[in-house]
């Protein structure tokens, strides 16, 4: 009987350890289109040291974001950044967003971007590559609300791009 438990908790160690020890990459996007606010509204989550790693290698600078030790301009880099890797396109027209704001949950940066936008959706193409140049597994998903007509999608480094038509 002693052998069986010695062998059952090395088990439950060895597979919490092997969870424990294996990071995942992952963002989460929701993009909802308001008709009535004339905008379609980002909120991104992705996790904070996989972010701040990201801008550390572009920009050359630590950003301890939402610390007391965050540089001043921070959000000028994070809108950068994220103009770069992030590109939508609403009925065949590339759409600049506005960085509104950031805040912290537990380990995650919450981003909210803006885009003004009143016509119908037609097509909407997305273009997802956020945090794919450093970290080759980032799963990226994109949860799309167009006046309740919901879809998800699943962004990788080899599947950066999609196009919904309506």
């Amino acid at each position: 009987m002693n052998k069986l438990k010695l062998i059952l908790i090395s088990f439950i160690f060895l597979i919490s350890t092997a969870f424990a020890l294996h990071k995942f990459y992952i963002g989460v996007f929701q993009i909802d289109y308001f008709k009535e606010k004339k905008s379609i509204q980002i909120t991104t989550r992705l996790f904070i040291d996989d972010f701040e790693k990201v801008l550390h290698k572009k920009f050359n600078k630590h950003f301890y974001i939402t610390t007391k030790d965050e540089v001043a301009d921070a959000n000028t880099y994070i809108e950068k950044y994220l103009q770069e890797k992030l590109k939508i396109k609403v009925n065949n027209k590339i759409q600049n967003f506005s960085f509104l704001l950031k805040e912290q949950e537990d380990n995650v940066l919450i981003c909210y971007l803006k885009i003004k936008f009143s016509d119908k959706i037609k097509s909407l193409e997305i273009t997802n590559n956020v945090l794919t140049e450093e970290f080759k597994e980032q799963q990226n998903l994109v949860h799309l609300n167009n006046n309740g007509n919901k879809k998800t999608l699943l962004f990788t480094n080899d599947n950066n791009n999609q196009k919904l038509n309506y």
